[in-house]
C-alpha cells in the first residue's frame, strides 16, 4: 500500500530556524518574522502569485540547514560572462558580503555595512523572509556630481552542492547630479542548488542617470526572488534592463517611483525560456508627481514545457498630471507545451495624461518565414533570424557598449542553439 509523503509546514520550520539560530534579539529582524507569520507565503489564491508556485516548489527543495561560510572559498576574480568588462564588484557568497571577494576601482564608491529598515506589512512576504534573516544591509553610496567610469557588478556566488539558502540585501544611493552603471548577476558552477532571495533599493538623486542591467542564465537547478525598488527624484533618468535566459523558477518583482517632476524612465524585459525553465516579472511603475514620462517593453520566447508570467501595472495619482507612460508586452509560443500568463494595468487617478497599454500572444510569421526560405535560407536560420529581429529591440537603447555586445551575441546564440 502507497503512503503519502508528509507536507511541509513552511512557516513553521522558518520559525525553528530563525529561533535556532539565535535572531530574535534583534527588533527589527524579529518584526519581519512575526510579519511573514501574519502575511503567510503565498499560495494559489494569492493574487500576486496565482501563476507561480513558488511555495509549493520551496515546501520541496528548501534546506534551512545549509549557511556555508565565505571562507577558503575561491570566488572569481573578474566578472567571466564579459571576459573584456573592467569592472568594480560587490560579491556576496552563498549569500553573504564577502569584503575579501569585493573590488572597487572607482574611488568614486563607498561601501558600508548598515542596520535595515523597519518592516511593513505590506512588503511582499519574501522581502519579510529576507529581512529576518539578513546580516545587514550593504549600502552602495555615490556622492553628488560623480560620474563613475566602470560599472559595478553585483555578483551573487554559489559553491555548493548542497542547497543554500540565501538572503543578500543591498541598497544602492545616487547623489544628485552623478551617473553609474549596475550590473547584477549569478555566478555558479551547474550543480549549484540555491534559493537566492534578494532585496535591493536604488534611490537616485536629482538630475541624476543609471543603467541598471540584470542577467538571470542559469544554473538550471537555481530558484530566485528579486525585489528590487528603483525610486527615482526630479529630473532623474534610469533604463532597467532584466534578462531571463535560464534557472528553476525566477520571480522579478520591480517597482519604480517616479518621485519628481521630469524624470525619464525606461523598463526593457527579455525571457528567452526552454525546458521547464519557469519566469515571472511583476512590474510596478508609481507616477507621483506630474511631467514624467516611462515606457515599458517586455518580450518573451518560450519553447518546451517553460512558463512565463507578465504582470505590469502603472500608478498615476491625481497630483501626476502631464504624464506620458506606455507598457507594451509581447510574446511569441514555439511549442505547444508552451504557456504564458500576461496582464498589463493601468490605474489612473489623473486627467490630462497619455498613457496605454498592450499585450500580444503568437507564433511566428509563416509568411515571412516562407519568404525567407524562399530566398534559399534555410528553415533553422530563418527562425533564428526572425526571433532574433524579435528579441534584440530590448537592447536597442543601452548605452554600455561591452555589455550591448555580450548580450547581443548571447541572445544570438541562444536562438540558434536552443529554439
Amino acid at each position: 500500500m502507497s503512503t503519502l509523503a508528509e507536507k511541509r509546514n513552511l512557516t513553521e520550520e522558518i520559525q525553528a530556524a530563525f529561533i535556532e539560530r539565535g535572531l530574535g534579539d534583534d527588533s527589527s529582524r524579529k518584526k519581519a518574522l512575526d510579519l511573514l507569520l501574519e502575511k503567510g507565503f503565498p499560495g494559489p489564491k494569492s493574487e500576486e502569485y496565482k501563476f507561480t508556485p513558488i511555495t509549493r516548489l520551496l515546501e520541496k527543495a528548501l534546506d534551512l540547514n545549509n549557511i556555508r561560510t565565505t571562507k577558503n572559498i575561491v570566488a572569481p576574480v573578474s566578472l567571466s560572462i564579459v571576459n573584456e568588462l573592467k569592472c568594480n564588484m560587490v560579491v556576496f557568497v552563498n549569500g553573504q558580503f564577502s569584503k575579501e571577494h569585493s573590488v572597487l576601482i572607482d574611488e568614486e564608491i563607498r561601501i558600508q555595512s548598515e542596520a535595515a529598515d523597519d518592516a511593513k506589512i505590506e512588503s511582499d512576504p519574501f522581502n519579510l523572509l529576507n529581512q529576518a534573516f539578513a546580516n545587514k544591509v550593504i549600502e552602495i553610496s555615490i556622492g553628488s556630481r560623480k560620474s563613475v567610469q566602470h560599472p559595478l557588478a553585483i555578483i551573487y556566488y554559489f559553491d555548493s552542492s548542497k542547497f543554500v539558502f540565501a538572503n543578500p540585501r543591498w541598497r544602492c544611493i545616487v547623489g544628485s547630479q552623478s551617473s553609474i552603471t549596475l550590473l547584477e548577476h549569478v555566478h555558479s558552477p551547474d550543480s549549484s542548488l540555491y534559493f537566492n532571495n534578494k532585496q535591493s533599493t536604488i534611490e537616485v538623486g536629482e538630475n541624476s542617470q543609471i543603467e541598471y542591467i540584470t542577467i538571470q542564465n542559469g544554473p538550471a537547478t537555481g530558484i530566485e526572488v528579486n525585489n528590487t525598488v528603483v525610486h527615482l527624484s526630479a529630473s532623474a533618468q534610469a533604463s532597467c534592463f532584466t534578462f531571463t535566459f535560464d534557472g528553476q523558477l525566477i520571480r522579478n518583482n520591480l517597482n519604480v517611483t517616479i518621485d519628481g517632476q521630469g524624470v525619464d524612465a525606461h523598463l526593457y524585459g527579455l525571457y528567452l525560456l526552454t525546458k521547464n525553465t519557469f519566469a515571472d516579472n511583476h512590474t510596478v511603475v508609481d507616477h507621483r508627481n506630474p511631467n514624467s514620462f516611462s515606457n515599458e517593453l517586455y518580450k518573451g520566447v518560450m519553447d518546451g514545457n517553460s512558463k512565463g508570467v507578465f504582470n505590469g501595472k502603472i500608478y498615476v495619482r491625481p497630483q501626476a498630471q502631464k504624464t506620458n507612460a506606455f507598457q507594451s508586452n509581447r510574446n511569441i509560443l514555439l511549442g505547444d507545451m508552451a504557456t504564458i500568463n500576461t496582464k498589463p494595468q493601468l490605474e489612473i487617478w489623473a486627467d490630462d495624461v497619455k498613457c496605454s497599454h498592450g499585450c500580444t500572444t503568437g507564433q511566428l510569421d509563416e509568411e515571412a518565414l516562407f519568404y525567407l526560405r524562399s530566398r534559399g535560407i534555410s528553415k533553422e536560420m530563418a527562425k533564428g533570424m526572425m526571433l532574433y529581429a524579435f528579441a534584440s529591440e530590448t537592447i536597442a537603447s543601452m548605452k554600455n557598449e561591452t555589455i550591448k555586445s555580450f548580450l547581443d551575441g548571447l541572445i544570438s546564440e541562444k536562438l540558434h542553439k536552443n529554439f
